[in-house]
């Protein structure tokens, strides 16, 4: 972060939320009260009557990201940020996310505390997705959830080969594989039978999709692996998915690579909040004020 007290915020977010223009207005005068310079992506000057720019114009300028709209949200922005590692702090305005740390109704409260410098940056590594045909690469892709390899609308499973860091892991006869970081734990990952890592695990999950065989069991592999996957065999469409929005055609004998990118996305939470309270209270879990 250029400085530790933001004196220019860009804003960023999804329009179609109902109660996004009354919660941008809100934060407009806010900033404007504190003499903070506010900038706003395209999007959201449309809703204000302003001049916009794109997302990597406001990350060259601004100080810190405010991000109107729920976890698909930052994920599109981070991704449309590309290597840019200007904070980012998500402002929900449904139910908390895991991604967003600030409730719409906690906006005025959370942007003082931002003001005043009493929050908390804490980089989430990515990972980096090449796909490879015959040997050339295709094309690559920034993910801070996940990578998934799933299969269309056809039932028979597919058949995948899986390396770590070029030793044969196993192949896997299944419906797919996920690829996630720890950010990207408490997504699809978790709700395919992986396991929750901390955000500062250095570590991500290789998690097979409906497994033919019940020992084939999720996998922690180091952050610093170096991870192959290719399609050995497959009936009917397969599809490679980054972050749940870009999807990439894939067939037999595709390998994609997986590693740890060097590029972070910086989340930013008010002082006080941990990873715990969010787990709590997005999982029900016990202790949870719901």
């Amino acid at each position: 972060m250029k400085s530790r007290l933001p004196k220019t915020i860009g804003i960023a977010g999804n329009p179609a939320k109902p109660a996004t223009r009354a919660r941008l207005l809100e934060l407009l005068s806010l900033l404007a009260a504190n003499k903070v310079t506010a900038l706003l992506d395209h999007d959201m000057a449309k809703l204000a009557g302003r001049t916009g720019k794109d997302l990597p114009g406001l990350a060259k300028k601004a100080d810190m990201i405010f991000v109107f709209g729920g976890d698909g949200t930052m994920l599109r922005v981070a991704r449309e940020l590309g290597n840019a590692e200007t904070p980012l702090l998500g402002i929900n305005l449904g139910n908390l996310g895991f991604l967003t740390s600030v409730r719409g109704d906690d906006l005025p409260e959370a942007t003082q505390q931002i003001l005043a410098g009493k929050f908390q940056v804490q980089p989430r590594f990515r990972i980096e997705t090449v796909l490879r045909r015959n040997g050339r690469r295709v094309e690559s892709h920034l993910a801070l959830n996940d990578a998934v390899i799933s299969r269309g609308t056809f039932s028979r499973i597919v058949r995948l080969r899986v390396t770590i860091d070029d030793v044969l892991l196993t192949e896997y006869l299944c419906d797919g594989m996920i690829f996630a970081t720890p950010t990207g734990s408490t997504a699809y990952s978790l709700s395919a039978g992986g396991p929750i890592l901390l955000p500062e695990a250095r570590a991500y999950i290789l998690t097979p999709i409906c497994p033919h065989a019940l020992s084939n069991r999720p996998v922690v592999a180091g952050e610093d692996s170096i991870v192959r996957c290719q399609v050995a065999s497959a009936a009917g469409k397969l599809l490679l998915t980054i972050d749940g929005q870009v999807q990439v055609r894939m067939q037999v004998g595709d390998e994609i690579e997986i590693r740890k990118s060097r590029h972070v996305v910086r989340l930013v939470s008010p002082t006080g909040q941990t990873y715990f309270d969010v787990l709590r209270q997005k999982l029900k879990w016990s202790g949870a004020n719901v």
